[in-house]
């Protein structure tokens, strides 16, 4: 049946059965034979419930799906009309073996003994299918939700490999120049590099890291950027101590710095400007607006990256302003109640 029924028979048939044997015999089932009334009403609906379960255990190992065709409610009629034949029969000679006097109990109206016969039926039908269609709507829901989740985790491990490795080959061009200028500058520079990675790589599984987390694996990534730039790049950060603790999506702070240069002319004259601050619900990335002139138009891949995750984690949204002269992106900060 898909749900355990025992406490819907224990306390149904018996309910059901005081509603028939009322319907059935009327006034005698309030007199000196209530008790032999009772008792067929009983034999009846007993007989008419386990049949009109049994017949449903058919019907959905036939059937498993919802489906509405002919073929099923023709199979659903024909099996109401065996199920009340063959209890009229069998439980008519049933009783007739245990009460010798049942015979003398008047039927009121046939018609309406029957009738009643065939609502217990269908009612019983109704029933059982409207609580298996109930039980099975919500395990339907709980392997979609399952699926979304995972559908979710996957698309969330594909967006955490698109930091960009255009990145990493910048840096090996730069320091490929420093080396034979300035040989200790290009250490300092090796184990910045290794160290940005390493951050990267101890992150990048995480779904949610604290600022402090995030602010200290871009150490290093900055110290690149200053270094290959040389004064072309200015950075400000007045993140609040008080919000440290709070989370932010990994590696979301160094895609929109990534994304400022690659998309600035960042010049002696023109030096791009970026500041990371904070007010009561974001953390903010701005820079001064100076575009380059880009033959191929951008993708916006890493904005893109970061506005999916937070859909995915938090189904939130993050906030992108441009003016004539700043871009700023607010990142909602997350509580920890929220992570």
């Amino acid at each position: 049946m898909g749900f355990d029924d025992r406490w819907l028979m224990i306390l149904g048939i018996p309910i059901i059965s005081a509603i028939i044997t009322i319907i059935n015999f009327s006034d005698q089932a309030f007199g000196p034979k209530a008790l032999i009334c009772f008792g067929v009403g009983l034999f009846y609906t007993t007989a008419f419930w386990i049949s009109a379960r049994y017949v449903l255990i058919i019907y959905h190992k036939k059937y498993n799906d919802y489906v509405f065709t002919i073929r099923r409610l023709v199979f659903v009629l024909v099996w109401v009309a065996i199920i009340y034949l063959a209890v009229k029969i069998i439980v008519s000679f049933a009783i007739l073996m245990l009460f010798d006097n049942w015979k003398e109990l008047i039927f009121d109206d046939p018609i309406r003994q029957n009738m009643a016969s065939i609502t217990l039926i269908f009612g019983t039908l109704f029933l059982y299918e409207g609580i298996h269609y109930f039980n099975k709507s919500k395990l339907i829901e709980i392997e979609k939700n399952k699926l979304e989740k995972v559908t979710a985790e996957q698309k969330l491990s594909t967006l955490k490999n698109q930091v960009n490795p255009h990145f990493l080959f910048n840096s090996l061009n730069t320091l490929v120049t420093i080396i034979p200028e300035e040989p200790e500058l290009a250490i300092k520079f090796v184990q910045e590099l290794s160290k940005s990675y390493r951050k990267i790589l101890e992150v990048r599984d995480e779904k949610l890291i604290t600022l402090k987390t995030e602010l200290d694996s871009l150490e290093s990534y900055i110290y690149l950027l200053k270094t290959r730039f040389q004064g072309k790049i200015i950075f400000e950060n007045t993140i609040e101590a008080k919000i440290m603790d709070q989370f932010i999506l990994p590696l979301s702070l160094q895609i929109l710095i990534e994304n400022a240069v690659k998309h600035n002319i960042t010049s002696a004259s023109k030096p791009l400007k970026i500041k990371i601050y904070n007010d009561d619900k974001f953390v903010i990335v701005e820079n001064n607006l100076q575009k380059k002139d880009q033959i191929f138009s951008t993708t916006k891949l890493g904005l893109a990256n970061i506005k999916s995750r937070y859909q995915l984690l938090i189904n939130k949204n993050i906030s992108v302003e441009e003016s004539n002269d700043s871009f700023k992106v607010k990142l909602p900060i997350i509580k920890n109640n929220e992570a």
